[in-house]
């Protein structure tokens, strides 16, 4: 298969040994890709490293149905022994401006969220900076971490957006819900329809500030109907899982992108490539290809 980059609306034909394959493109396929290929049923996603939009609102749209089911089965198997599940998306950030990471690279302030790190009062190392482990201490039984990265303002600014499935038995999570519930009127329905917005706030001290991350958060626990419509409440995820809005991203930037996720070779010659998403708890016990592209 050619993955070679041909100009817009290019139609030729092209002769291999084994007789003649009519070059098509993907966009016809999926709307705003730009990649060429020779096979008329070729669905396989751009690389990351290409930072193709269309190809990433597809991954987007594919792990929010991955979330969904897998939300779906922990729902139905605690509807089943008769437990009341609980489920929340939580989004933590770096420490505050004053602190050196926030003037890293893209490449260094991921490897600063992923990080194994040693806590107080616990022995050994802990995975996402010790993050798992308080998940767990909360009562949060699994779920999957989501970077996400952005640039505004001249440096970068990654961010982790955490699904989090649990009971209400158990979970303990010692943060307020940064959610508030606003009414308006539907003119069809003449009914009041109450819609969620999503606040920042901030956490005590001795919450995140053990683990070097920033005091902001924002944490969303999906209520009773939208738990009984998980694939409605997971199209919250559909945001979420996108490392960066290709889109908006300033061209300047795309070059360090590309690189990023391109990845680097290793010691043994393997290209080891970002891990952007990963699974703990309960959701890491069925493997990463749960979640993966």
């Amino acid at each position: 298969m050619c993955r070679l980059s041909c100009p817009p609306g290019l139609q030729q034909r092209r002769h291999f040994d084994g007789g003649a394959t009519e070059m098509i493109e993907m966009a016809e396929l999926r709307p705003g890709c730009t990649r060429i290929s020779y096979d008329t049923l070729d669905r396989n996603l751009c690389a990351r490293w290409r930072l193709c939009p269309a190809c990433e609102e597809v991954r987007a749209r594919r792990m929010q149905a991955k979330i969904a089911r897998r939300l779906q089965h922990d729902i139905d198997w605690a509807n089943d022994v008769g437990w009341e599940p609980k489920v929340g998306i939580l989004t933590t950030t770096l420490p505050g401006k004053e602190s050196a990471i926030r003037q890293g690279s893209l490449e260094e302030q991921v490897e600063y969220l992923t990080e194994r790190v040693t806590l107080p009062g616990h022995t050994g190392w802990h995975s996402m900076r010790g993050l798992n482990t308080m998940m767990k201490e909360w009562g949060v039984s699994g779920g999957s971490h989501h970077i996400e990265f952005t640039n505004k303002s001249g440096t970068w600014n990654c961010h982790l957006h955490s699904v989090m499935f649990g009971f209400e038995d158990d979970w303990s999570v010692p943060l307020a819900s940064s959610t508030k519930v606003n009414e308006w009127n539907d003119d069809l329905t003449m009914k009041l329809i109450p819609e969620k917005l999503e606040v920042a706030t901030r956490s005590n001290k001795r919450v995140f500030a053990p683990l070097g991350l920033g005091r902001i958060y924002t944490l969303d626990v999906a209520t009773k109907d939208e738990l009984e419509q998980v694939v409605r409440y997971s199209a919250k995820v559909q945001y979420v899982t996108k490392a960066a809005d290709v889109k908006k991203l300033n061209p300047e930037l795309k070059g360090e992108v590309s690189n990023f996720l391109n990845g680097k070779w290793t010691k043994t010659l393997r290209r080891s490539t970002p891990r952007l998403t990963r699974t703990f708890g309960s959701w890491a016990k069925f493997g990463t290809e749960m979640l993966m592209d």
